[in-house]
């Protein structure tokens, strides 16, 4: 069961750093003070003293942990742009039951995967394996415990994998726009808010982003394309993309490389990021041949929203523009950029 919490993040951060240094303050005190305690032997005084220590210890340490958790909630429950007080209604009410929870709910969507041919024809298995998840992956601590007791990262891109191969078949050069709503409200949706959820709050090991190289284009597209990953992780996914072989099929239409500048038109920071710090694979994103009509427009919104006037950093922005400059590609809009407000 869950409660309404209402927390001041900056100022939660403040009382863990307080607590961090009396931490440090009992840790430095307490050899010498052991020490001391042995040399008296039954002349020393206060034995007291030495339990109320410990436990003092204990308290720091474990308020700390808690005030981490609640934090993290309270950032994917809230946006983290807003300051101050933030307020929302935990699914749990403490990081214990948050993972106790996963344990079950990973166990159960494993049973469904692995049973689904038997028991659930259709699509039926899809979405009772999506309705545990429900409402409950905002909380990190249930979501990093859901991926680990899923398998880990080769169990979880197989579900994603299963997902595309029965509902989206032949869509392998990436979700269209029809697929990738189905999925959003199916199995591949929540599971890519756990993702975000565990990623964004450092619960992952780094199996998760080894992840990155191995899995198929269309897997890694659908998963940010369906929830806001951190910059970090999107970024990591178009560098390893944009520097895999052509597809087979170049005269496709590419929806894979659409679902990459979606996930960048809503992470502006991290797009210009990517053009400021990488312009090889940046340049190969924009001069891209997709075949397909909804990549340009698609773009130049991303584009748009990386370099307008007070996007991101002014440094980085200036550097992201000269990539793009650089890229002597014919851009969506980009002369309206060059000529107009969105200049740097």
């Amino acid at each position: 069961m869950g409660e309404f919490v209402g927390i001041d993040p900056r100022g939660a951060y403040e009382l863990i750093r307080r607590m961090e240094a009396g931490k440090q303050a009992l840790t430095g005190t307490r050899p010498g003070l052991d020490a001391a305690i042995v040399e008296a032997g039954e002349d020393w005084a206060g034995r007291q003293g030495t339990a109320a220590m410990h436990r003092t210890w204990a308290f720091y340490d474990e308020s700390q942990q808690d005030l981490k958790w609640r934090i993290d909630t309270i950032e994917q429950l809230v946006s983290v742009r807003e300051k101050g007080m933030l307020t929302g209604t935990f699914p749990f009410g403490s990081e214990a039951e948050a993972v106790s929870a996963a344990v079950n709910d990973a166990n159960e969507v494993a049973e469904t995967f692995q049973n689904h041919d038997r028991y659930l024809p259709g699509d039926n298995w899809l979405r009772k394996a999506a309705g545990p998840l429900k409402g409950k992956v905002v909380d990190p601590a249930y979501a990093a415990a859901l991926l680990a007791g899923l398998g880990g990262p080769e169990a979880f891109v197989k579900l994603f994998r299963e997902w595309i191969d029965t509902q989206a078949a032949g869509q392998h050069r990436g979700l269209q726009p029809e697929a990738l709503e189905r999925a959003a409200a199916s199995t591949p949706g929540p599971l890519a808010a756990a993702f975000a959820s565990a990623e964004r709050t450092g619960r992952l090991g780094g199996e998760w982003y080894d992840m990155v190289a191995t899995a198929p284009a269309d897997v890694l597209t659908t998963l940010v394309a369906l929830a806001g990953q951190s910059g970090t992780f999107l970024n990591r996914v178009a560098i390893d993309l944009l520097n895999r072989p052509p597809d087979a099929e170049p005269t496709a239409p590419d929806w894979n490389l659409h679902n990459l500048a979606k996930a960048y038109a809503a992470n502006p920071d991290a797009f210009q990021q990517l053009l400021a710090e990488h312009p090889k694979e940046s340049g190969v994103l924009l001069a891209a041949d997709t075949h397909n009509p909804a990549f340009e427009p698609t773009l130049a919104d991303a584009l748009h929203n990386a370099l307008k006037p007070g996007a991101g950093a002014d440094g980085l922005r200036e550097r992201a523009w000269f990539t793009v400059i650089r890229s002597n590609t014919e851009l969506p809009g980009i002369e309206a950029l060059k000529t107009g407000s969105a200049r740097p």
